[in-house]
């Protein structure tokens, strides 16, 4: 699966396509992203969330994005990953 580091601040989105696979996009404001990922998450973690995942896309590592917001390497690889999936059935 892609992750956010390798692709300069954009998304890149699984298309399923095997002659174009990724599709890169804008990384969503923070009102697109509490619209996609706000009832998945508490109130609370939607800030903290949203900041890991944009130094992420920003080029830190996930040890940096994770220890930055005070989540586990693990933690912060797992909501990249649900990050990811929910950005592609929104643009499927």
């Amino acid at each position: 699966m892609s992750n956010l580091r390798i692709y300069g601040g954009r998304v890149p989105v699984e298309t399923g396509d095997p002659t174009h696979p990724i599709k890169l996009v804008e990384f969503p404001t923070f009102d697109q992203f509490r619209e996609l990922y706000g009832n998945q998450v508490k109130g609370e973690n939607l800030p903290r969330y949203f900041r890991m995942l944009t130094a992420r896309a920003n080029g830190a590592t996930l040890t940096d994005a994770a220890k930055a917001e005070g989540v586990t390497k693990e933690r912060a690889r797992q909501i990249e990953a649900k990050f990811l999936r929910l950005m592609r059935r929104l643009l499927a």
